[in-house]
């Protein structure tokens, strides 16, 4: 196996790259027990539906990950694509947040501009 960060190759069951110390494999957790990984997927259908559709469906597609990452023992992926789906969810509200704001301030130009124009 390879490191990631450096380059330098480790046997296949290291867990600390020797040259650069970058983790290579997170150690697994005992038989029986599930990592408590949150996988933010009612969020991210939430934030799909009334923020961001976009956003929203990256956001949906790291969320159905982490589960199947966890079954396969990949822990680090799961991980990450927890954090991912957390980003991506709070980047569609965030965008649909912004976008609720101007259009209340373009109706409250308009609606100004309409009565200016009547007088």
């Amino acid at each position: 196996m390879y490191c990631p960060r450096c380059g330098t190759k480790n046997e296949d069951n290291a867990v600390q790259c020797p040259g650069c110390g970058q983790q290579l494999m997170a150690q697994a957790p005992p038989q029986g027990v599930r990592p408590d990984i949150p996988n933010y997927l009612v969020q991210s259908i939430l934030v799909t539906l009334l923020c961001c559709l976009p956003c929203g469906i990256v956001a949906i597609v790291y969320a159905a990950q982490v589960n199947g990452k966890i079954t396969a023992g990949d822990i680090p992926g799961a991980i990450d694509s927890s954090q991912k789906a957390k980003t991506w969810s709070w980047v569609a509200f965030g965008l649909g947040l912004a976008a609720i704001v101007i259009q209340v301030i373009l109706t409250l130009v308009g609606a100004g501009f309409a009565s200016a124009t009547q007088q």
